[in-house]
């Protein structure tokens, strides 16, 4: 492979730009790995680390508009902080974040993965 350099007859500019455009243009064995699956004693916090990141803005606090929407509906028969529940079957918590629900979005799988799905499930679940 070539390399080229950007000698002084191209302007400043032209060298500025093709200098940015380049900085992410890493070689792919330099990049970093994703990280690796959580150790099995920290599912609980992996997954709580998912719903804070993802669910925890509406349905983290009474005030959230998540928590507000299912105070509503419920009238108080069930708390409204999903975090409070131990009724929540994983395969409802998983069609609801796959698909939405009411005016709550859906996430994609690059959002949130299968596995950080399975996560979010089991801690909303409250099983080890």
């Amino acid at each position: 492979m070539k390399c080229f350099r950007l000698g002084s007859g191209w302007p400043l500019v032209a060298r500025a730009t093709l200098t940015v455009a380049l900085i992410g243009c890493a070689p792919l064995q330099t990049r970093h790995a994703p990280p690796s699956a959580p150790p099995a004693g920290s599912a609980q916090s992996a997954g709580a680390q998912t719903f804070r990141k993802w669910c925890g803005d509406c349905h983290g606090t009474a005030q959230g508009p998540g928590s507000m929407a299912l105070q509503r509906r419920y009238q108080g028969s069930l708390p409204a902080v999903l975090e409070q529940r131990n009724d929540l079957p994983p395969e409802f918590v998983a069609l609801a974040v796959r698909h939405g629900v009411s005016f709550m979005p859906s996430f994609r799988k690059t959002e949130i993965s299968d596995g950080d799905l399975l996560l979010l499930t089991d801690y909303l679940a409250k099983r080890p």
